[in-house]
């Protein structure tokens, strides 16, 4: 459904603009008038428009997002006036660029929007999804509600994000470690004994004879090796932007050892805790697959949601839909199906997402805990394998001058 931007006047004469969501500009003016608003001029907003600027806007840091959602929520279950509570935000975060965020969202509400078509202007900042929640949350009553759970969704994101940041440190420092060794190797060690070793006239090992043509090969042409380099890394993105690719990736994603069971449970969270505050929010359930097919962040799990969506629609039971699939584990099935079946579905997609807010963060421990010992052997490996290459002919040269 297109949206339009407005500008029409109240019964008092003042001006009014914003954004409103209508099939075409008839069925706006109706839209406006059950507001008591009476349209001046509409103009639709233009993709291309949204796209372009999505390019330059700087996407906001998600701890910003989380504190907003967190304290709209508090001001508006405490009564807190909106507008009111809005200024008071807008002015602890004067200076930045949230701040500014906050006060355009309270002028365009000033203005007579709602707070879901505010919210809809800033895309950096509020995905598609969380308007249809806010919008919601708007129609039936309960939008502080759907705020904090908002929130706290992203609160366990960003607890995840934090988690996986800490453990991953040590891997990081290994192969860091690794990488300096190497570089030492090629760049420095290699180029001052290589003299020695054709000096001694000793029978090099392989190990050492492919070591001195790579160091060769580093020294002559590293500016080739760097641009290559830098070609591969835009070609491979390039490549990536093509759908086909795409969804090759994420099925190879969901297929890694350990690492596919850990991302297919990160993209049921998503889903289930998306889809869960939609339907508890109002929202059809049509409606509501059609909103979560994109916030999922995995094509394969994105194309299953729009498949369950045309077996709903062609009257397949939403449990059924899903099995057929093959992405959902039993588990999440068995528990759907106790929620559809009682009429409780949104209740039974949040108990999921919150099995899922358990069991996520366990299995990255588990995960990383697996790859400490990997990498310890693997560095042991590295190093063992360029100390021999290194010492073990200059110690059949001491050898040899001994005899």
């Amino acid at each position: 459904m297109p949206q339009f931007y407005y500008k029409a006047r109240d019964e008092l004469g003042r001006m009014v603009k914003g954004v409103e969501l209508a099939e075409d500009e008839d069925r706006l003016i109706s839209a406006l008038r059950n507001k008591n608003l009476y349209l001046v001029s509409a103009s639709e907003k233009s993709e291309k428009r949204g796209q372009s600027l999505s390019l330059f806007q700087q996407k906001m840091r998600r701890r910003d997002i989380i504190d907003f959602l967190s304290s709209l929520a508090t001001i508006l279950s405490a009564g807190i006036p909106i507008l009111e509570g809005l200024e008071d935000m807008a002015a602890e975060r004067k200076g930045t660029k949230f701040g500014k965020i906050i006060s355009m969202i309270k002028e365009d509400i000033q203005g007579g929007s709602l707070l879901c078509e505010a919210l809809s202007r800033h895309p950096q900042a509020f995905g598609e999804t969380y308007i249809h929640l806010v919008r919601a949350g708007e129609a039936s009553g309960n939008v502080d509600i759907v705020l904090r759970e908002l929130a706290t969704f992203l609160e366990w994101q960003e607890e995840l994000v934090s988690t996986i940041k800490k453990i991953t440190i040590y891997p990081i420092m290994v192969l860091l470690g690794i990488g300096g060794l190497i570089t030492f190797v090629f760049a420095f060690a290699l180029p001052k004994i290589m003299p020695i070793l054709i000096e001694m006239k000793v029978d090099l090992p392989l190990t050492t004879r492919i070591m001195i043509k790579f160091s060769k090969l580093i020294q002559s042409y590293w500016y080739f090796l760097g641009l290559g380099l830098m070609g591969g890394i835009m070609g491979v993105f390039l490549i990536s932007q093509n759908e086909k690719v795409r969804m090759g990736i994420d099925r190879l994603k969901l297929r890694l050892p350990m690492i596919g069971d850990l991302l297919r449970k990160i993209y049921l969270s998503r889903f289930s805790r998306h889809l869960g505050l939609l339907l508890e929010g109002g929202i059809g359930i049509f409606d509501a697959l059609i909103a979560v097919e994109g916030v999922v962040g995995n094509l394969v799990i994105s194309n299953a949601v729009k498949e369950v969506r045309d077996q709903v629609q062609a009257g397949l039971t939403f449990t059924e839909a899903l099995r057929r699939t093959g992405e959902f584990p039993p588990r999440v099935l068995r528990m759907i199906s106790i929620g559809e079946s009682t009429g409780t579905l949104g209740n039974a997609l949040t108990k999921v997402s919150k099995y899922y807010d358990e069991e996520v963060p366990a299995t990255v421990k588990k995960l990383l805990s697996a790859a400490e010992p990997a990498l310890i052997i693997f560095l042991a490996m590295i190093v063992m394998g360029v100390g021999l290459s290194i010492y073990l002919p200059i110690y059949q040269g001491i050898g040899r001058i001994g005899k």
